[in-house]
């Protein structure tokens, strides 16, 4: 069984009217195209930034982050 998500073509007011329900799809991963005077906007969400790619390969981490009360350094 293969799951596929499937783009949404809107005009601007639907897109107004039904933000809720427009903000839940794209929450889902679902890509909505609003259409307003002939142009073509895309509503979708963004994946947030995780800290931790960020020091991939640069630092390690030792030490317990979820621990309080102990001290934690990055070795290179």
């Amino acid at each position: 069984m293969s799951d596929t998500v499937t783009d949404m073509k809107v005009n601007s007011r639907d897109f107004q009217r039904d933000f809720a329900r427009m903000k839940a799809k794209a929450a889902a991963g679902e890509t909505v195209h609003i259409v307003s005077d002939g142009e073509q906007f895309i509503f979708q969400a963004v994946k947030p930034k995780t800290w931790q790619g960020a020091l991939k390969g640069k630092a390690r981490i030792t030490g317990d982050l979820f621990s309080t009360g102990l001290a934690w350094e990055t070795s290179k």
